[in-house]
């Protein structure tokens, strides 16, 4: 379990200097982006990093309040840090709860008839009390993965006639966790309450980097070699995305862990900046890093030994496109 502490590699990303930084991000004038989650935390931070530089930005957002909320503050920090710019901020409305909503979502951007370079998949949920999406799936998995596995899969023909073009998931350290016998039981997940929600959150977790790296060799074997998809693990973050704890695990283990993320917590703009670097970085493409994890600041890790299984990283790919195929929502 957690493999990673015990990874000298690992320790040596404390010690080392960061690889990356917001000054490092190049022009990015011609450049369409999605960010799901953008209306705070870290796709806060990395869409108005990604503005700064140039690209046109959409906000993929549930809240379509929320998320103009969200691009008025960007066009006033824009306004003060980069008063020559004049940002490209618009909403694109997204649950990924429901993936019918999904699959119109990226119908909704194609029809706009622009190019895609950057997509990051960000938006997640994390601990939370048990529950079942909309098409009956727990509803951490189905957030976490079910619904940027289809918005991907949609959006990727695009991503491909844009290429070079970047996918980016937020995954996270407790893909390492504690994990069910195999790291998924796929029979389970139809059940909202067959696991802890802490381990329903690392599941979900284990999933993003399943998929990416299932999705980087089929981009290979087809020659799309410079769609460069990779995961990262952003750090331990003052994001808020645990939520309200309390009714699952007590005030008192609640507010531990509150003030454990408060105390040594790294600030939504330092947790974005290795997603940015897979976002951006021109080493990607020079380097050809696809199918990768990293984990801050833009270091290369090898995940957990779930995620490296080969056997299961194409279970999780087939499990996912078959739900897809039967409801009529991918094409085989």
């Amino acid at each position: 379990m957690l493999e990673s502490l015990y990874s000298i590699d690992y320790w040596k990303t404390y010690v080392q200097s960061s690889n990356f930084s917001m000054e490092q991000i190049p022009d990015l004038t011609s450049k369409v982006a999605i960010v799901t989650g953008a209306n705070t935390g870290l796709g806060y931070e990395t869409s108005l990093a990604l503005a700064r530089h140039g690209a046109h930005v959409f906000l993929a957002c549930r809240d379509k309040t929320k998320a103009y909320e969200a691009m008025e503050r960007m066009e006033r920090e824009l306004a003060e840090t980069a008063p020559h710019l004049y940002p490209k901020l618009d909403f694109l409305y997204l649950d990924l709860a429901d993936l019918r909503s999904v699959a119109q979502s990226a119908k909704d951007f194609l029809t706009k008839g622009l190019g895609l370079h950057i997509l990051v998949n960000n938006a997640g949920m994390g601990v939370s009390p048990p529950k079942l999406s909309k098409d009956g799936i727990e509803l951490i998995f189905a957030v976490n993965h079910m619904g940027h596995f289809l918005l991907t899969q949609l959006l990727l023909p695009k991503l491909i006639e844009c290429q070079p073009s970047r996918v980016v998931c937020v995954s996270s350290m407790a893909h390492e966790l504690t994990l069910p016998s195999g790291g998924i039981q796929f029979g389970t997940l139809g059940q909202a309450d067959a696991e802890s929600p802490i381990v329903n959150y690392n599941r979900s977790k284990l999933a993003n980097i399943l998929y990416i790296k299932a999705l980087a060799r089929r981009l290979t074997g087809a020659g799309h070699d410079k769609v460069f998809v990779n995961s990262v693990h952003p750090g331990y973050c003052r994001t808020g995305i645990d939520g309200d704890t309390q009714p699952m695990f007590g005030y008192i283990a609640s507010k531990a862990m509150e003030t454990t993320r408060d105390w040594a917590g790294r600030t939504p703009a330092d947790g974005a900046i290795t997603q940015l670097y897979c976002a951006t970085s021109p080493e990607i493409e020079e380097k050809k890093l696809s199918g990768r994890y990293f984990v801050p600041d833009g270091h290369e890790l090898r995940p957990g030994p779930y995620a490296m299984n080969k056997e299961l990283q194409e279970r999780l790919y087939k499990y996912s496109e078959d739900f897809m195929v039967k409801r009529r929502l991918l094409s085989t």
